[in-house]
């Protein structure tokens, strides 16, 4: 008799240690299954939170600094309509509260750049005849500003035949973001050069070093297929028309 109760006392051990066992399995379980949906979380919101991709740089030797400030170390610069990466950082100095954006350049440099001066997530493209802006892609919308032909900017969004574009006006002094109809627009990196490097040369301060750099990039043979070869030997013509010798100006004078 006292074998038997020795022997049910153990078995009923047994069966209460496996029990035991059997829920501390299932809380591991149910623990490791809290943790996969906590990262899983994690990840989805970090994923929906990431904003970094391609960029454009607006501004013709836009600053890329060490820090983000103004006084941050000059690392390089960037070319106008030069696409970039965008990190997804951002910062605002606390000083001058001006937005800034770190990038990575195409040899792998690293930095900061203002941050109005570049277009996420929008593609280059240059203006290739004189366009009518609109507030809004709605013809009764039309403003009284243009863009002049080798205007480069980024195209940010679209909507039927209408295009929003991101960059500055030959004519204008600000970075703008305006409506204008897409087929005012070029993608093809040959014109985006060619404006780019013409542009380049109306800023000379003598209509002698104008001309002598527009004929340049006339006679650039990677140049050759672009749209606005014609556009720069016009304006190569109008300038030499223009540009008189002063000594040819003294002899009219005299007369």
């Amino acid at each position: 008799m006292k074998k038997i109760f020795i022997a049910v006392v153990s078995i009923s051990l047994m069966v209460v240690s496996c029990k035991g066992e059997v829920n501390t399995s299932n809380n591991s379980a149910t623990e490791v299954s809290d943790n996969s949906e906590t990262k899983k979380t994690e990840n989805t919101s970090s994923k929906e939170n990431d904003e970094s991709g391609d960029a454009i740089c607006l501004l013709d030797k836009l600053s890329v600094r060490e820090t983000p400030t103004a006084k941050g170390k000059w690392i390089t610069s960037m070319s106008l309509g030069e696409k970039v990466y965008f990190t997804g950082e951002k910062h605002i100095d606390s000083v001058t509260k001006k937005d800034y954006f770190k990038v990575k350049l195409i040899d792998g440099k690293e930095g900061w750049s203002r941050a109005p001066f570049l277009a996420v997530n929008g593609k280059v493209g240059v203006i290739t005849q004189k366009t009518s802006v609109y507030k809004r892609p709605d013809l009764l919308t039309k403003t009284e500003n243009e863009f002049s032909p080798m205007d480069i900017i980024a195209v940010i969004g679209n909507q039927d035949d209408w295009v929003q574009v991101k960059g500055k006006r030959a004519t204008g002094k600000y970075i703008e973001e305006v409506w204008v109809k897409s087929n005012n627009i070029s993608d093809k990196q040959v014109d985006i050069a060619t404006a780019k490097f013409a542009g380049i040369a109306l800023t000379k301060p003598t209509m002698t070093d104008r001309i002598k750099a527009l004929q340049e990039v006339v006679g650039n043979s990677d140049f050759a297929e672009s749209s606005f070869i014609g556009l720069i030997q016009e304006k190569i013509k109008d300038y030499e028309s223009k540009n008189v010798p002063v000594d040819v100006q003294d002899v009219k004078v005299e007369e």
